[in-house]
C-alpha cells in the first residue's frame, strides 16, 4: 500500500490552494457548539452521540482490504460530512485526505472516493469507486494521483461535471445534460452539478424538472458546491409550481436569502429548521438528511455567539443528524 509522500507530492499538495478554484475564501470560519430540538424525542434518542463506524451499516467495496481505513473515525463536526470515512492511502500530509463516501440515500451502493480540500472546506467527488482510486494510486507511483478522465473512470462525478462544463461552453446542451444527470445518479447531493443542471433545464424549457432541481440545489451541502443563489432568484420569480405545492423550501422561497456570516440574525436558519421538520414529518428522509448536513455546515461558519443565539449545540445536532439518517432505508450513515 502506498502511504508515503515524496517531496514532489508535498509540492503538488502545496500548489492545490491555487488550482481549480481552491483560492476561494474558506467557507467555514469558526468552531462550533450547538443545540437543536428539530426532532421529536423518540427520534433523538434512537442513537447515542458516540456511533460505530459506517462499516456496521453501509455496503463496503470488495477491495476494502486493500486500503487502510480509519476504523475509529467518528462524525463529530460538520466537515467532512456525515457518510465520510478517511483512508490512509493518498494522504497529502497537509491535513487533506481521500476517503470513502456514501451518497445520501444510496447507502446500499458501494461508496465513491472523495478528496477533502480543507482550506476551502470542500469535498471533491473524484472517483466513482474504490477500484478506480486504487488504479489511479498505483499509476501515480507515490505521487499525487491526478483526477481521472472519463476514459479512466466513466462515472467519476468530478470528471462528468468538468466535461459537462466544456459541453456547455460549446453550446452542446443536450450532451451536457446527459453528463450532469449521470453525475447526479452517482452523487445526488453534488451541489455544483445541480446548479449547472438547473440552468440547462431552464435553457431547454424543461420547467418542471428545473423547479425540482432548483430546490435540490438549495438544500444540497456547501461542501459539494457554492450556494444556489441564481436558482433561488429564479424560484422567487415563479408564481406557481403544482409539483412543489407541499415542499417547505418552495413555500418559504420568498424569505430565503442564502447569504451567511457577518450578521447578528439570519432568518434562513429558522426556515431550514422548519423545512427539516416538515421533511421528517412527510417521511422524506433523503431531503431531511441533506438539509441537516447543509444546516450544520452553514452554522459551522457562524460565530460562537451567533450559534448560541440560535441554540445550536454541536453534540446535540450531530446526534439528531445521525438519528435522522437512521430513518433512511439503508441508514444510519454513521
Amino acid at each position: 500500500m502506498l502511504v508515503g509522500l515524496s517531496e514532489k507530492r508535498r509540492s503538488r499538495a502545496g500548489q492545490r490552494s491555487t488550482d481549480g478554484g481552491h483560492n476561494q475564501p474558506p467557507v467555514f470560519k469558526a468552531k462550533f457548539s450547538l443545540a437543536v430540538d428539530l426532532l421529536d424525542p423518540e427520534i433523538c434518542t434512537q442513537h447515542a452521540p458516540s456511533q460505530p463506524t459506517p462499516f456496521n451499516f453501509m455496503r463496503l467495496p470488495p477491495q476494502v482490504a486493500e486500503v487502510t481505513v480509519d476504523k475509529v473515525w467518528r462524525y463529530e463536526t460538520p466537515y467532512p460530512p456525515l457518510g465520510f470515512c478517511p483512508l490512509v492511502e493518498g494522504a497529502l500530509g497537509n491535513g487533506d485526505t481521500f476517503g470513502l463516501y456514501w451518497p445520501i440515500g444510496l447507502e446500499e451502493r458501494e461508496p465513491i472516493v472523495v478528496e477533502t480540500w480543507h482550506d476551502s472546506w470542500r469535498i471533491q467527488p473524484t472517483y466513482a469507486s474504490l477500484s478506480s482510486f486504487l488504479a489511479a494510486l498505483a499509476k501515480a507511483d507515490d505521487e499525487y494521483p491526478e483526477p481521472p478522465s472519463l476514459v479512466e473512470d466513466a462515472r467519476s462525478p468530478r470528471a462528468l461535471l468538468e466535461d459537462a462544463k466544456r459541453k456547455v461552453q460549446a453550446q452542446a446542451v443536450v450532451e451536457a445534460v446527459a453528463l450532469l444527470e449521470k453525475a447526479l445518479d452517482v452523487l445526488p447531493e453534488y451541489t455544483e452539478a445541480l446548479c449547472l443542471l438547473w440552468a440547462q433545464y431552464v435553457r431547454q424549457g424543461r420547467m418542471d424538472e428545473a423547479l425540482a432541481i432548483a430546490v435540490k440545489a438549495i438544500i444540497a451541502p456547501p461542501s459539494f458546491g457554492s450556494r444556489a443563489t441564481r436558482s433561488l432568484r429564479w424560484l422567487q420569480e415563479r408564481g406557481e409550481a403544482p409539483t412543489l405545492e407541499h415542499d417547505p423550501i418552495w413555500q418559504a422561497r420568498a424569505e430565503l436569502k442564502l447569504s451567511y456570516g457577518g450578521a447578528k440574525e439570519n432568518g434562513d436558519y429558522a426556515i431550514y429548521r422548519a423545512a427539516i421538520q416538515a421533511y421528517l414529518n412527510a417521511s422524506r428522509y433523503v431531503e431531511a438528511s441533506m438539509l441537516m448536513q447543509t444546516y450544520a455546515e452553514l452554522m459551522h461558519a457562524e460565530t460562537v455567539s451567533f450559534q448560541e443565539r440560535q441554540g445550536f449545540v454541536k453534540a446535540d445536532f450531530v446526534a439528531a443528524q445521525i438519528a435522522a439518517s437512521g430513518k433512511l432505508p439503508h441508514g444510519p450513515r454513521a
